[in-house]
């Protein structure tokens, strides 16, 4: 930062910094704090500004790479490591961002934006943490932003462990725990007791820790969710949470609807999409990536579609774009191997869907998809292999899914 003692020169920058940015020139403003790190490059408030300018201008990239280099020279700047880990969430960093953002917590336990994105990240991992977001719940119990992210994750971790159930099969206790709960919550009180009489027949008269904690879900997202709906249910999370409702209890229209009255794109591009509305789901999708074009998971959805819809062409750019940002994405090499295969470029989606099976093994219907494009290109040996494991990791699945009772 210039001080009275600083160089004039250095001064003189930070000067012109501040006016550009007082006005929203950012891009002016970079120049000015590229120009003063030519030449002193030890001058970490620089750094930050930089990368704080970067933010503003949504080039998260660049706002992340200066974030850290600011960091490197003075580890305790606040806002370079809030920023960094606001940067990495945009790219879809969540593991670097859910560290950097676990620092700042750590250090600064009532920053209600760490805790949001934190929240956030351990969404896009798949780690949702109760005590956390109850701690942030007691933080700030009428904050809308609060209670709608909070909301929403849970929603999440409620779906994934119904999941897990229903992957389970139906005469696992785990299903038919969840089954109660969920016919419970519907109203389906008929149901709900032939599931109660099921548990009680098989001596499951304790439900598991995983039921246990889609109760206390069950809980805090019926906070959530009043709160929103009660204090802002006009708004655009208010819709969207009542989007989710109706999603959740299979009103269909009623969901898209609500979507609708949010702006949520994306949201009602994912409904269409689920259900088999493809060329709706496209034009929501399209939408939603015209407005957010940092929203990776709207396009690596909208191209999806485009795979599913014999699009190819309009799949390939979106593709490519996806993976020079993340190159480790095994579903995202799946699907340009098919829209590959579908252009008639045999070879490249051979290659494509290689990758994919190799960053992630578990996706065993790929096997089925190489088998096709080795029997384009008459490989016949190799098409019976890939049958062979595609067949093999069907019945490992298979076996997975089977209800504990026969295993």
């Amino acid at each position: 930062m210039a001080t009275d003692a600083s160089p004039a020169w250095l001064n003189k920058q930070f000067e012109a910094a501040r006016k550009a940015e007082s006005g929203g020139r950012y891009r002016e403003a970079v120049k000015c704090y590229e120009e003063i790190l030519r030449r002193d490059p030890t001058v970490s408030q620089a750094y930050n500004n930089l990368g704080l300018d970067f933010y503003r201008l949504k080039e998260y990239e660049k706002a992340a790479g200066a974030l850290r280099k600011g960091l490197k020279i003075k580890p305790d700047m606040l806002s370079a490591g809030l920023f960094l880990g606001f940067a990495d969430f945009n790219v879809g960093n969540f593991e670097e961002s859910e560290k950097v953002l676990s620092t700042v917590v750590k250090s600064h336990p009532e920053n209600r934006r760490a805790r949001l994105f934190l929240i956030r990240d351990q969404t896009g991992l798949d780690r949702f943490d109760l005590n956390f977001s109850q701690q942030t719940l007691d933080m700030f119990p009428g904050d809308i932003e609060v209670n709608y992210t909070i909301g929403t994750a849970v929603l999440q971790r409620m779906r994934w462990i119904a999941d897990y159930a229903n992957k389970l099969g139906v005469q696992s206790p785990m299903f038919q725990w969840i089954s109660l709960r969920i016919d419970k919550g519907k109203g389906d009180l008929v149901s709900a007791q032939k599931w109660q009489e099921q548990l009680q027949k098989e001596g499951a008269t304790q439900p598991p820790p995983l039921v246990h904690e889609y109760d206390e879900l069950a809980i805090m997202i019926q906070h959530c969710f009043q709160t929103v709906l009660n204090s802002a249910s006009n708004s655009a999370e208010g819709y969207d949470l009542q989007g989710q409702i109706d999603e959740a209890r299979g009103r269909l229209s009623q969901a898209l609807a609500e979507y609708g009255k949010s702006g949520d794109h994306f949201a009602a591009g994912r409904l269409l999409a689920q259900n088999f509305h493809l060329p709706e789901a496209a034009k929501e999708l399209e939408e939603a990536v015209a407005a957010q074009p940092e929203n990776k998971l709207a396009a690596a959805l909208l191209a999806k579609v485009y795979v599913q819809e014999h699009q190819p062409d309009r799949a390939l750019p979106v593709l490519r774009k996806l993976l020079k940002e993340f190159p480790q994405d095994a579903y995202a090499w799946r699907d340009l191997g098919k829209a590959q295969f579908d252009l008639g470029q045999t070879n490249e989606a051979v290659q494509s869907l290689r990758v994919a099976v190799r960053l992630n093994p578990s996706l065993y219907r790929i096997h089925f998809e190489l088998a096709m494009a080795y029997r384009e290109l008459g490989q016949t040996q190799l098409e019976k292999e890939e049958i062979e494991k595609f067949r093999s990791g069907s019945a490992n699945r298979q076996m997975q899914s089977a209800p504990a009772s026969q295993n």
